[in-house]
């Protein structure tokens, strides 16, 4: 149950901050507007919140007056979020890096497979243990190696294209990813 201070407006107040204002009134549990009315206090009747878009939007009680029945009831305003509520927003809701399964895509791609079968034994291996060291946090060994791969030329644009995809559809980090792709020579 919220409540309104009717002159100053405050908004919301509690029933429980109302009888630590008036320690001597014995306030019934649900008390009705006209309970209230001697206070300068009225209850704000809840209304569905409207639909709004969590990630560019932000919703606000904005209760200030009464209705045209004289009745306080809960107003909501929709306003854009800034550029730091949806900074927040997509670092909070940014999905969880699928290391395991961008391994098993790779695994699967025959070009990726050719790309193994060139290169050495040692070289390969690294890089299926570098992956599950990146996948813990620790990029360094996977990036280290995949950057001789690249050295090789055996890498062509069409399958760093495909990796790059792969990496986005798992929700790789976009460092990690960064770092996978080749940079353009100055």
């Amino acid at each position: 149950m919220n409540l309104i201070d009717t002159i100053t407006l405050e908004y919301p107040r509690s029933l429980w901050q109302l009888r630590q204002e008036h320690p001597n009134v014995s306030f019934p549990p649900d008390p009705t507007d006209e309970d209230l009315a001697p206070f300068n206090h009225a209850n704000v009747h809840p209304t569905p919140q409207p639909t709004y878009a969590a990630r560019t939007e932000r919703i606000e009680d904005a209760t200030r007056e009464p209705d045209a029945d004289g009745i306080y009831r809960q107003r909501w305003t929709i306003r854009p979020a800034t550029t730091e509520e949806i900074t927040a927003y997509d670092i909070a809701h940014t999905p969880e890096p699928q290391w395991m399964s961008f391994g098993i895509e790779l695994a699967a791609n025959p070009a990726i497979s050719e790309l193994y079968d060139s290169i050495p034994t040692a070289l390969a291996n690294g890089l299926s243990i570098g992956l599950s060291e990146a996948s813990k946090g620790d990029t360094r060994l996977f990036i280290g190696l995949w950057q001789r791969v690249l050295a090789t030329g055996g890498v062509s644009a069409e399958l760093l294209g495909e990796i790059g995809a792969l990496a986005y559809q798992f929700n790789l980090p976009a460092g990690f990813v960064a770092q996978m792709m080749p940079q353009p020579e100055e």
